[in-house]
């Protein structure tokens, strides 16, 4: 509060950083202080926005915010999660770290306009482009890929309608002379197993 013809607040803020060079007392932790006690009045005060938190953020640094935002009780720390987001759950501001944690989600998913750096000279190059005629004759024909075929030797089946479907194999007879014969090969799940009843 000033008095008629008093300087206000913020003059008398700008006043001593204008005297911080002759302040030797005052360290940098002291400064960092003042600018804590400065946020938390801020984080306290009704009528905050997400934006105008982020906007503070970015401005004194986190090193300085965090620790504010932490001190908060319980009391505290609710009712700004409940003024920054009106229709947040009980549940997920129900102690003081969760209604922080909450805090700190609506900072974050807040995107600041970044300082739009001076645009570079660009050099532009000449390309030499061929000709479509010329890269369709370097390029050989692609050949269609043959169906694989099962590991059981049955044909495979295709879901697409660009390839038709293989026919399956004829099976020929072969007499059983011996065992690797009637095992299926190695892909097969089923290699190595004689019968399904023990």
């Amino acid at each position: 509060m000033t008095e008629p013809g008093g300087i206000h607040g913020a003059d008398a803020l700008r006043a001593l950083l204008g005297l911080q060079g002759q302040l030797e007392a005052v360290s940098d932790k002291d400064w960092a202080a003042a600018a804590g006690m400065i946020v938390k009045k801020l984080l306290l005060s009704a009528g905050q926005t997400p934006e105008s938190l982020a906007v503070i953020k970015a401005a004194v640094g986190e090193d300085i915010f965090l620790p504010q935002l932490k001190s908060l009780t319980h009391h505290q720390a609710r009712q700004l999660a409940r003024r920054l987001d009106k229709r947040v759950p009980d549940f997920e501001v129900s102690t003081a770290s969760a209604a922080v944690a909450h805090v700190r989600d609506l900072i974050a998913a807040v995107a600041l306009p970044e300082a739009e750096p001076e645009p570079e000279a660009v050099e532009t190059l000449e390309v030499e482009t061929a000709e479509p005629a010329e890269t369709a004759a370097e390029t050989p024909a692609e050949q269609p890929a043959e169906p694989k075929k099962d590991a059981w030797g049955a044909g495979s089946l295709s879901l697409t309608d660009d390839t038709p479907a293989a026919e399956p194999a004829t099976t020929e007879e072969k007499p059983a002379s011996s065992d690797s014969e009637t095992t299926p090969p190695a892909a097969s799940p089923y290699f190595g197993r004689r019968s399904f009843r023990t």
